[in-house]
């Protein structure tokens, strides 16, 4: 409690200080010397508690009273007077005052005054307490009302009378605009925004165009906040469009850590109470072109045009280009052909969405034979889940990118491994038929091969050429028939696939480092000691 005690006389002003002093040692005591002094601390501390003597320069006690009376300053004020007139203390009530007290003043009245106050002070808080408790669930009773009163409006459902009372609503009468509005959530906590602190900072915002009204149209954080603000304004020139936008920038910087935050604008309404309904049907719709980083937040309805462009790319077209060895040319045809759809950012993002898992589906069924099984169930997953749930240009850019690099990579791998079973199945038939032509020629016509990428097939897998792999074998041969010692030298040159046996008996020499007969005359030792 704050006590202010005025009184011209020092003695008397001490004294009473001092009583209070002693009474009450928490208490913290003010004095003034007359009753402008007075009047002044009052302003100034807010006193709960005024002990003023009635006669005192400057302003009397009775005109203290009368001024703390027109200025709305409530203090319970005791008046002190050593003067025991019943006219000077029916004044003195008559202006406010809580008592008359005569001097001199026992401590034993001050006591009471003090121990009366103190209970009716803290009656008054409770009671302040309660009905600032009523006030605050009358004012959120009465928003929540006119909430879904404009929810009705906006949604076509209200009632004759909700009709009637909200034409009532005067600035409605006038022109404005329709701006919807939504935060999308980022994935983190919660604690980075409040729906009510959200609805506050749009409907501050967008009042620098005029009068304005924000209403949420959802309460589920989780998905992200959605708003619709009407304001009332003049027609949108070109200066107000920029503000909006500037306004907008604004709010997204000051929202960055809660999500993303984007802004649709309906057509003017030249009445709001008729034209504005439409209008936050046409901004909610506009909003979703926000998809596209494009247009930074903020789209205006006229200057959104429909697109009716159409996509280019066959699955066909993007499998070819995945099987080469860059997987940069494939993720340039996808980037080039969506940029192409995306119409500057005019494209229904639904319809890109559709397109891309389209566009995936039609791989899938192109790479049948080119990829394993896995490959085709990352695609149908992408195509059904991980698509729809892309919520911008670039990150739907980002999963078809990854998506393609995966997708080459499995190709590559079954490519890999393809080739190695050609380049088996390709040394296994030149031993089964050393004895024939074998020219690369034949071979490659033999796997249904180009012949110059069968040739380079085979040295990059092997790292030998193709008629180093057909010598190699043929000599290994001939080494074997050599050490069975069954055929003569012209008979092992035949079945050898060298129908000239000169020519046999220089490549032998020159592989192994003997002529097949001292190879022959080499295991004779051999053969004896195992006869």
């Amino acid at each position: 409690m704050k006590i202010l005690v005025a009184d011209d006389e020092p003695r008397h002003l001490r004294g009473m200080k001092n009583l209070i002093s002693q009474l009450r040692p928490d208490v913290q005591v003010l004095i003034a010397k007359d009753g402008s002094g007075a009047l002044e601390l009052v302003r100034l501390e807010q006193p709960d508690v005024v002990l003023t003597d009635i006669r005192m320069p400057n302003m009397d006690g009775l005109a203290f009273l009368q001024q703390l009376k027109e200025e709305g300053l409530r203090a319970k004020v005791v008046v002190v007077s050593a003067y025991n007139l019943f006219e000077y203390a029916q004044t003195a009530v008559r202006h406010g005052a809580y008592d008359y007290l005569l001097k001199p003043v026992e401590a034993e009245k001050i006591e009471n005054l003090l121990r009366r106050i103190e209970h009716q002070l803290v009656a008054e808080s409770k009671q302040n307490l309660e009905v600032e408790e009523v006030r605050q669930r009358l004012h959120l009773a009465s928003s929540a009302y006119r909430i879904r009163l404009y929810l009705a409006w906006l949604s076509g459902s209200l009632t004759a009378a909700e009709r009637s009372e909200l034409e009532e609503y005067g600035w409605l009468h006038g022109s404005g605009v329709v701006i919807y509005s939504e935060l999308r959530n980022n994935g983190q906590s919660q604690d980075n925004y409040e729906s009510a602190n959200f609805l506050s900072s749009l409907e501050k915002a967008w009042t620098v165009l005029g009068e304005a009204v924000t209403v949420p149209l959802n309460t589920l954080q989780e998905e992200g906040l959605q708003a619709v603000t009407i304001v009332r304004t003049s027609p949108l020139t070109e200066d107000q469009k920029f503000a909006i936008r500037k306004i907008a920038s604004a709010l997204k910087s000051e929202w960055a850590d809660a999500g993303q935050l984007t802004h649709g604008v309906g057509p003017e309404c030249s009445a709001l109470l008729v034209d504005a309904p439409q209008a936050y049907r046409v901004a909610q719709t506009v909003n979703k072109f926000n998809f596209y980083e494009s247009w930074n937040g903020v789209i205006f309805q006229d200057e959104l045009c429909h697109s009716q462009a159409l996509i280019t790319l066959t699955g066909e077209k993007l499998l070819h280009a995945l099987q080469d060895e860059d997987a940069g040319i494939a993720i340039e045809l996808c980037k080039t052909a969506f940029l192409k759809l995306s119409d500057g950012g005019n494209m229904e993002p639904l319809i890109m969405k559709e397109n891309a898992s389209l566009l995936l589906m039609k791989l899938k069924s192109s790479i049948y034979n080119h990829a394993d099984r896995q490959a085709g169930v990352l695609m149908t997953n992408g195509a059904i889940r991980d698509i729809q749930a892309c919520v911008s240009y670039g990150m739907l850019m980002s999963f078809i990118e990854d998506t393609l690099l995966r997708v080459h990579n499995a190709v590559k791998q079954v490519k890999l491994e393809k080739n190695e079973r050609i380049i088996e199945a390709c040394l296994n038939w030149i031993q089964d038929n050393l004895k024939e032509e074998l020219s690369l020629e034949r071979t490659a016509e033999h796997f249904f091969f180009n012949t110059s990428y069968f040739s380079t097939l085979i040295k990059s897998r092997t790292g030998k050429t193709f008629s180093e792999h057909v010598t190699e074998a043929r000599m290994k041969h001939a080494k074997a028939l050599l050490a069975e010692n069954k055929l003569r030298i012209y008979e092992i040159s035949v079945e050898c696939g060298y129908q000239d046996t000169k020519y046999f008996c220089r490549v032998f020499k020159k592989v192994h480092g003997l002529s097949p007969e001292a190879f022959k005359h080499h295991l004779l030792p051999q053969r004896r000691a195992e006869e």
